[in-house]
């Protein structure tokens, strides 16, 4: 098996069918997909079941009670076998090549964390695109990559521990800084995902703005008590952050999103 499709899912029953259709039409076969229904109140395990039962596709189904999407995916990858884990949002969509190109570059590359662009628009016809190579370094100005763009080596993301279930904001990017610490990054310059949520710091409540900015100064705190940066840079990091905060605030009230 190459990939383990990791799809957490809490009241998803409006979209979980779109981002199931969007792994199931993949040119590319060779994948399982896991559900990790984390505890939804609404029809999501009917709905999805009922479209899965008779697809030629292998899958499984977890129920938790409510702990999170961290607890949901590394749940997930404990019942995987493929060999790299691609994430998906339940409210989210693939492009039919996502897999076959990321595969390709896989392969050219040995890479064993990769990602590509994401859009809110209709997706467009693939022609040329470049791959750049980011490092930790380059982690630490900004997050680099969108979780359903994402594929691990599964090997690799154990390695680190998988996602921290403690943290409920910026967990993404907590887990990419310890990756890129043993592995660069190889981004693709096309979109092959389309989200249907708008991403940090284009939308959404001014608290729940705040709560990314503590996480990300969460992250900062973490790569100091490790020992990956020094003092200085670790000033620097917060005031660069903060300052960025405050410059998305400016912008939304300027724009009356609050």
């Amino acid at each position: 098996m190459i990939f383990s499709v990791i799809i957490p899912c809490y009241n998803g029953e409006k979209t979980i069918l779109r981002a199931l259709k969007s792994v199931l039409n993949q040119t590319y076969k060779n994948f399982e997909i896991i559900i990790v229904d984390d505890g939804s109140k609404d029809n999501s395990k009917f709905i999805l079941l009922k479209y899965l039962k008779n697809r030629d596709v292998q899958y499984k189904y977890i129920y938790q009670e409510n702990n999170g999407p961290s607890s949901a995916r590394n749940k997930a990858v404990k019942s995987s076998k493929g060999k790299y884990l691609a994430f998906l949002d339940s409210d989210d969509e693939w492009h039919k090549e996502k897999l076959n190109i990321q595969y390709e570059q896989i392969k050219k590359f040995n890479a064993k964390f990769i990602s590509c662009k994401y859009t809110l628009k209709k997706f467009r016809d693939i022609k040329e695109f470049n791959i750049k190579k980011y490092t930790f370094k380059d982690f630490l100005l900004s997050n680099r990559s969108s979780t359903p763009c994402t594929i691990v080596e599964k090997e690799l993301f154990n390695s680190v521990g998988g996602f921290n279930e403690n943290l409920s904001y910026s967990e993404d990017y907590n887990l990419w800084i310890k990756i890129s610490r043993k592995e660069d990054l190889y981004l693709l310059s096309v979109p092959l995902v389309k989200l249907y949520k708008k991403p940090y710091g284009e939308s959404g409540l001014s608290s729940d703005m705040w709560k990314m900015e503590k996480g990300e100064l969460y992250n900062y705190n973490y790569c100091y008590k490790m020992g990956y940066i020094n003092s200085l840079s670790y000033v620097f990091l917060n005031i660069l952050s903060i300052l960025k905060y405050i410059k998305r605030r400016i912008i939304r009230k300027l724009w009356f999103f609050d």
